[in-house]
């Protein structure tokens, strides 16, 4: 569990010179083409599986690794990932070096020092660069800051081992919680249930723990990391983003094959009971689904990883932008696989109101707040009319469950808060200030675009509360950050039809302690912020479910501030006339894009000698739960039964708030 001690915080002279050695030779004509070997005249590996349904590991990264290094490309996205850090990455500064808080999992990545490591590197291919880039910013632990190579996302690698963790007889295990049979026949549906006691020889709990320790980069909590590489059945849905779990992967994966050690429950026995059969061993590959649009090496690389943007950085003036591609981006629209099996539920159910059965107790699951905005209307209507319904019905004590939910419309959550609690102040947030950003904002003032109209200051009008800057300690620097502002949703509440705001609390009859937030911590970005304000403001009650026991766990993850892409930045500077401006990044010259936190927010404990601590930030505190669940034989397979056993506990009262977590 140790991770390299050295100035990247983590082991870049290991991790990324052990792929270059064990990767693929380079392609033998050395011309640094982005071209198929088919080019050359010698086989090409993409057209051999062009066509297939599932190709094995080794077919998938012949093909992958047939597009070679090139240095220009690589300049090229070194320089925009340089920009997007040092101009508009809010956390670049602390992350080279954060605060020690008890609870968080935090390295010190140091991402200039990071990039030059890499661009010192003898790349033997392509995608090698492309995964060094991906895997610098994933150290940071910010699931906001992310470098996605379309080119090498395509395939969708599995292993038909899905696995999930829970407490059996007071002991945690790691059961078989369903195999992909359909990928890979040699899989056995007899195997679910039986518990792994190792995988690739390691105890099993040692290798789980170590993985979500060291491969995992979507949380600072470690429980949350454990939890999200588990997959449990209650929960799998909803998250398609790279993957980081054991079983899943939009990346290669570092090797071919896993073993896994297991031991059954013997016929005509209860798990619980713990009488196994005999232990036996399984050889498991990852198998590669295979995307469909392209025939061979040239027709995948112009489909998935060539861009119009591979422009000569010695350009005065780029060439213009591809709206086009770059709106493909913003929407993440550049998969060819959809997993429609990872999400089976409707893309448009945000939130689900269910009553638990013989109880007044009732479940108000908030999938996403990522609500289309012709779905707002809707999300509103059905979000009042569950709680009338709630209301008509007499319900008593409300379950909010906030699990796998990675965010979305900060206003959305703003007005789920208003509606169940009342009126509720914004934290205070602020931007990193640039001379560069300074520039965009001005602009944007004075031709008065909208995005940056949704910011407020109580102290300045106009763009004033940007250009005159605070500077805060961060790390061992100093940097410069706009004045302390709060989101203001009118411009998103426009249009809409929305309860009457009630400055005295909800026009519902729950109060804060007829309610409690349920989430497995992987409850992120406007989520986090949600269930923060919620819970520090109005004193919620949380509970947090699964993770590993023995550590204490939080009930959200890069809460963050607010999330943004470079395609959108950049159809944001080319629409104000900035695309041109000399510290602008400039787009990627493969088809790729990067997520960055651009907006921190702070506690609600950030004012006067406290405003502008990085310890006060949200993403560098914790947030304890006041109680904990963990899953059994009965609740990691059925969400209603765990609505049932957390119920039991609320009722019991047995989840009181805690004051002071920190100490627990």
């Amino acid at each position: 569990m140790k991770l390299c001690n050295n100035p990247l915080g983590y082991c870049i002279g290991l991790s990324l010179l052990c792929t270059a050695a064990l990767a693929a030779p380079p392609d033998s004509n050395g011309s640094g083409n982005s071209s198929s070997s088919s080019d050359t005249g010698g086989s090409d590996p993409c057209a051999a599986i062009a066509g297939l349904s599932t190709a094995s590991f080794t077919q998938a990264k012949a093909c992958l690794d047939s597009f070679p290094f090139k240095k220009s490309v690589a300049t090229q996205t070194i320089d925009t990932v340089r920009k997007v850090a040092q101009h508009l990455y809010v956390f670049n500064e602390v992350a080279a070096s954060p605060p020690k808080v008890q609870g968080l999992s935090t390295v010190p990545v140091d991402i200039d020092y990071g990039l030059k490591v890499i661009d010192n590197e003898n790349w033997s291919t392509d995608r090698e660069f492309q995964e060094a880039i991906a895997l610098l910013l994933d150290k940071v632990h910010d699931a906001h800051l992310s470098y996605v190579p379309f080119c090498y996302r395509q395939f969708v690698f599995w292993q038909p081992i899905q696995l999930n963790a829970l407490v059996r007889n007071g002991k945690t295990i790691v059961n078989v919680a369903y195999v992909k049979d359909d990928i890979w026949p040699e899989a056995k549906s007899s195997w679910v249930g039986c518990q792994v006691t190792k995988i690739d020889d390691m105890d099993v709990l040692e290798m789980v723990t170590n993985y979500a320790v060291n491969n995992n980069g979507e949380s600072k909590d470690v429980n949350t990391c454990f939890n999200n590489i588990m997959n449990t059945k209650s929960y799998f849905h909803g998250w398609d983003d790279g993957a980081d779990d054991l079983g899943y992967h939009r990346f290669l994966p570092d090797q071919e094959i896993h073993s896994y050690t297991m031991q059954c429950p013997k016929n005509g026995t209860a798990a619980s009971e713990a009488q196994y059969d005999a232990p036996f061993t399984v050889q498991v590959p990852w198998i590669a689904q295979v995307p469909k649009n392209f025939d061979d090496g040239k027709t995948y690389w112009e489909n998935y990883c060539q861009s119009s943007h591979d422009n000569d950085l010695t350009l005065s003036k780029r060439a213009p932008l591809n709206v086009e591609e770059l709106e493909r981006m913003q929407h993440q629209d550049q998969f060819d696989i959809v997993l429609d099996d990872v999400s089976p539920t409707d893309k448009h159910a945000y939130v689900e109101f269910v009553t638990l059965n013989d109880s007044y107790v009732g479940i108000i699951d908030i999938r996403s707040f990522s609500i289309d905005s012709g779905d707002r209307q809707a999300f509103v209507d059905t979000f009042t009319s569950g709680l009338d319904k709630f209301k008509e019905n007499g319900i008593s004590k409300i379950i909010v469950d906030l699990s796998s939910n990675g965010g979305g419309d900060a206003c959305a959550g703003e007005f789920i808060i208003n509606t169940l609690l009342g009126t509720t102040e914004d934290y205070p947030s602020d931007f990193k200030h640039t001379d560069f950003l300074s520039r965009v904002v001005k602009r944007a003032f004075d031709v008065q675009d909208s995005k940056w109209m949704d910011y407020k200051s109580a102290n300045y009008s106009g763009s004033d509360w940007f250009t005159n800057a605070a500077t805060y300690a961060r790390g061992k620097t100093q940097a410069n950050f706009s004045q302390p502002i709060t989101l203001s949703c009118d411009r998103w509440a426009a249009d809409l039809n929305l309860p009457a705001p009630n400055t005295n609390g909800s026009s519902y009859p729950w109060k804060a302690k007829d309610m409690m937030i349920l989430s497995d911590g992987r409850c992120g970005s406007t989520c986090a912020i949600v269930a923060s304000r919620m819970h520090i403001s109005h004193k919620v009650v949380t509970m947090a479910s699964g993770g590993i026991p023995g550590n204490k766990m939080q009930f959200a993850s890069f809460p963050g501030g607010e999330s943004y892409r470079l395609s959108t930045f950049l159809l944001d500077l080319q629409r104000l006339g900035l695309q041109d401006d000399p510290d602008a990044p400039a787009p990627f010259p493969e088809r790729a894009d990067m997520g960055y936190t651009f907006r921190e927010v702070y506690r609600p404990t950030a004012i006067g000698e406290n405003q502008g601590k990085e310890t006060q930030l949200l993403e560098y505190s914790v947030n304890y739960a006041d109680c904990r669940i963990y899953f059994d034989d009965a609740t990691a397979d059925s969400v209603q039964n765990l609505w049932t056993a957390a119920a039991r506990v609320f009722l019991s009262g047995q989840c009181p708030y805690v004051e002071d977590k920190t100490t627990r």
